[in-house]
């Protein structure tokens, strides 16, 4: 008997919420492949009805069951993510109609106050675009270092590997240390 809270809805409000801009697509699709990793060591039982899941312990049997098919940092990014997909997906279903995921930028405003020097991140609805952003692609922010955000924009949502590889490419050609 399906109750609305089993692991195939999870993966369905995902789809959802980033079909229907509710989240950003690249997010979504980020949580989801988290959350399709991380319970697919689950039992068809367990998978059946997350609100009685003992996230924490899942997540510890998937560390330990891949643990020499991921490093030690992806490892920790699939728990926060899935600890994220669920917490979201429970709110959704507790309150669908109020429903609503804030998103942060570290993107200064376009227009900047002439007295300040440092302008404060800016804050805005998942469903609200940046004026750069482009229809059909989404935006990333990467930390490479302590206090250094170096963010990706206009990224196609259908990027491919090759193109990845490509980006990756120009990357490594800009760094100092070549």
């Amino acid at each position: 008997m399906a109750n609305g809270y089993s692991a195939d809805d999870l993966l369905e409000f995902l789809d959802h919420a980033g079909d229907k801009g509710l989240m950003p697509a690249a997010t979504a699709q980020a949580l989801a492949v988290a959350t399709r990793n991380v319970l697919a060591i689950l039992s068809d039982d367990e998978k059946a009805d997350l609100s009685q899941l003992d996230l924490d312990t899942a997540i510890k049997r998937f560390t330990n069951k891949r643990a020499k098919d991921f490093n030690p940092t992806s490892l920790k990014e699939y728990g926060r993510r899935v600890r994220r997909a669920v917490e979201l997906f429970l709110n959704w279903r507790e309150d669908p109609a109020n429903f609503t995921i804030k998103t942060r930028t570290t993107s200064a405003p376009r227009k900047k106050d002439k007295g300040s020097a440092n302008s404060e991140p800016v804050t805005r609805d998942a469903t609200e675009q940046a004026p750069d952003d482009v229809a059909g692609t989404y935006r990333s922010s990467v930390p490479v270092r302590p206090g250094v955000v170096v963010t990706l924009i206009n990224i196609p949502n259908d990027l491919t590997s090759a193109e990845a590889e490509r980006i990756a490419g120009f990357v490594r050609m800009l760094a100092l240390d070549r």
